[in-house]
């Protein structure tokens, strides 16, 4: 989740949903005119009718920081709820050592993407949890839309590419060092 601080902005008037999508928030100090809003760049872009500027115009952004994992690859992810359990996500962009993914069944639905860290975050190449025992289960958010684990995971995972086991295996060695 993001939170932005940002002028408050009471003073928009002319584009509804503009106003709708920013001035959601608490005004923090009634003195400030500071707002506190959860802002979510994929909502605004669509209400504003604006595109997203292309990787490629941030070319400050140091190229070192390329990682190896690639939009479509897959990986066995800690749910966020329950640390016990797993579930497949696919990457949907890559930002140095962030990757943005989306657990498997969310279809094109990006509200439930989410940022994590290749350093810190339990990130493992498919088929990590059936070596081992470890649960894979369906996140709450999408239990209702997969009604069958078993008949779901073969088609999501056939043809697919996984995160090379490579990848993971010194981001495991490093965050193990760190507990």
């Amino acid at each position: 989740k993001l939170v932005l601080l940002f002028p408050r902005l009471s003073g928009i008037k002319g584009n509804s949903k503009l106003s709708k999508t920013l001035g959601k928030g608490k005004i923090l100090d009634a003195g400030s005119g500071v707002e506190e809003a959860e802002f979510n760049w994929d909502e605004y872009l669509e209400d504003t009718g604006a595109t997203a500027a292309p990787h490629g115009s941030f070319k400050h952004v140091d190229t070192s920081l390329q990682n190896g994992f690639a939009p479509g690859m897959k990986l066995e992810v800690a749910i966020k709820s329950d640390h016990n359990t797993y579930w497949v996500a696919t990457i949907i962009t890559t930002c140095g050592q962030l990757l943005l993914l989306r657990y498997d069944g969310y279809g094109e639905d990006r509200k439930a993407d989410f940022w994590c860290d290749i350093m810190t975050a339990d990130l493992h190449p498919v088929g990590w949890c059936e070596q081992n025992k470890k649960i894979l289960k369906v996140p709450e958010g999408i239990k209702d839309k997969i009604s069958d684990q078993e008949e779901f995971l073969r088609q999501t995972l056939t043809g697919a590419c996984s995160a090379p086991a490579n990848l993971l295996e010194g981001v495991s060695v490093y965050s193990n060092r760190l507990n």
